[in-house]
C-alpha cells in the first residue's frame, strides 16, 4: 500500500474514534448540565460532522481535489471545534482541546506560516464562542488566561514548524553534497582511465611523428593524420561524461520525485501553494534532457521565490511520444519579457539566459511569457527520439580504450 493513502487512512481512523469518543462524552451527567441544551442540537451537529468526515474521506482518498482543498478542511475542522465549544458548555467545555489538533497537525507540517494562522483562528473563534458568558459570569480573567495558553502553544508549535524545516533542508542539502561527492570520485576515476589515457596516446603518437618528420615525413604524417580516430574516441568518451553530469537528486529519485521532492521545499519556504500536474505516460527521458529540464524548472522555481512574490505556482511535464514540455506558471507580479538580456540583468538577471543555455544544450527551447501584474509561465519543450523516450536513457561508454 502507498505509505500516503496509510497515513491518509490512519488519520480518518482516529478522526473517527475522535468523533465517537466525543458523542459517548457529551452524554455523561455532568456535561449535560453545563451545556444546558437540548441534545437534538448536539445530535445534529454530530450528524454534519459525520457527512463531512464521509464525504472528506471520500474525496481524499480517491484523489478527487487538489491541494488546494486543505484549507477548507482545515476551516471546518475549527468550526467543528467551535460548535461543539459552544453546544458543550462554552467557558466550561473540555472539547477546547481539540483546538490543539490543528495546531499539531499543521506544525508537524512544517508550515510556519499556516500555524500561525491557525493559532490566530482559534484565539479569535473561542472568544467569540465563550466571551458572552465570561462577561455575563465575571470570568473574563479566566478567558484571557485561556488565550494566553493557546499563544503560548502556537507560539512552541512555529517554533517546531521552523525547526523542522531547517533541518529537513539541510538534510536535503546534506544528502545532494554526498551523492555529489560520489560523483566527482566517480568521475575522476572515469576520467583518468578514460581521456587520460586517450590524451597520452594522442601525445605519444605526435611526438614520434615530430621525431619523424625530418628522416621519413610522409610516416610522420600518416602518424599524425592517424590521430585523428584517437581524438574522435576522446570526443565520445567526453560527451559520455558529460551525459552522467547530472543532478544527484535526479539519479536517486528520478525525474518526477526529484521534482515532487524539490517543490515541496519550495513550497514550505516561499508559503506558495506549489502543485506537480503530469499529462501523457510518465517514463524515464534521456540523460540530458532531464538534466536540463530539472536545472530550468529549478531556476525557474528560484526566481518566483526571489522576485515573483507569488500565492500559487503549477508545475507541469507533459510527455508526448516525441517530446517533453515542462512549463512552471506563477501568479506573481511578473516582469516585462520583452526586454533585452542588458536590461533584465541590470534587474537582477532572473537566470533567463541560463535557462536557455540548459535547453539548447538537449535539443531544446525555452520559452517565457510574462508582464507586470500577469504573472510569468516558463515553458521548455525538447524533443525526443522515440527509442530513447520508451527505452530509458541508459548509455553504454565507448569500447575502445
Amino acid at each position: 500500500m502507498d505509505a500516503a493513502i496509510a497515513r491518509r487512512r490512519a488519520f480518518f481512523v482516529l478522526y473517527f474514534v475522535a468523533l465517537v469518543s466525543t458523542f459517548i462524552w457529551v452524554h455523561c451527567d455532568y456535561v449535560q448540565r453545563r451545556s444546558q441544551t437540548d441534545l437534538r442540537n448536539v445530535y445534529i451537529a454530530f450528524a454534519g460532522a459525520g457527512v463531512y468526515l464521509a464525504l472528506r474521506a471520500y474525496l481524499v482518498l480517491r484523489e478527487r481535489v487538489s491541494e488546494g482543498w486543505e484549507y477548507v478542511w482545515l476551516a471546518m475542522d475549527l468550526f467543528l471545534i467551535t460548535a461543539g465549544v459552544h453546544l458543550t458548555g462554552r467557558m466550561g467545555s473540555d472539547l477546547a482541546l481539540l483546538y490543539f489538533w490543528p495546531l499539531v497537525t499543521t506544525s508537524v507540517q512544517r508550515r510556519p506560516g499556516l500555524t500561525s494562522g491557525v493559532g490566530l483562528a482559534v484565539a479569535g473563534l473561542y472568544t467569540a464562542a465563550t466571551l458572552p458568558e465570561a462577561i455575563e459570569t465575571g470570568l473574563t480573567a479566566r478567558l484571557a488566561a485561556r488565550l494566553f495558553v493557546v499563544a503560548a502553544a502556537t507560539a512552541v508549535a512555529v517554533a517546531y514548524a521552523v525547526t523542522e524545516a531547517a533541518r529537513v533542508e539541510e538534510l536535503t542539502l546534506l544528502r545532494e553534497r554526498l551523492a555529489l561527492s560520489g560523483y566527482r570520485a566517480q568521475l575522476s576515476r572515469e576520467m583518468h582511465d578514460g581521456i587520460q589515457h586517450y590524451l597520452v596516446r594522442i601525445a605519444t603518437r605526435l611526438h614520434l611523428a615530430k621525431m619523424l618528420i625530418e628522416r621519413d615525413p610522409p610516416a610522420a604524417a600518416r602518424m599524425a593524420i592517424d590521430q585523428a580516430l584517437t581524438v574522435r574516441q576522446a570526443s565520445d568518451e567526453l560527451r559520455y561524461l558529460v551525459r552522467r553530469l547530472r543532478a544527484p537528486v535526479v539519479e536517486q529519485l528520478g525525474f518526477i520525485g526529484a521534482l515532487q521532492e524539490h517543490l515541496g521545499m519550495f513550497a514550505e519556504r516561499s508559503g506558495a501553494a506549489a502543485e506537480l500536474h503530469l499529462g501523457g505516460e510518465p517514463r524515464r527521458l534521456p540523460a540530458d534532457v532531464e538534466h536540463a529540464a530539472f536545472r530550468i524548472i529549478q531556476e525557474a522555481l528560484t526566481n518566483t521565490e526571489k522576485y515573483a512574490g507569488a500565492s500559487r505556482v503549477d508545475v507541469r511535464v507533459e510527455f508526448g511520444a516525441d517530446f517533453v514540455q515542462c512549463s512552471v506558471q506563477d501568479d506573481g507580479r511578473g516582469f516585462d519579457a520583452s526586454a533585452t538580456p542588458t536590461e533584465l540583468a541590470a534587474e537582477g538577471g532572473f537566470g533567463l539566459t541560463g535557462m536557455r543555455e540548459r535547453a539548447a544544450s538537449a535539443g531544446g527551447e525555452v520559452a517565457i511569457r510574462s508582464a507586470p501584474g500577469e504573472g510569468t509561465t516558463v515553458t521548455l519543450r525538447a524533443p525526443l527520439a522515440p527509442e530513447e523516450g520508451s527505452a530509458g536513457h541508459a548509455e553504454d561508454p565507448p569500447s575502445d580504450r
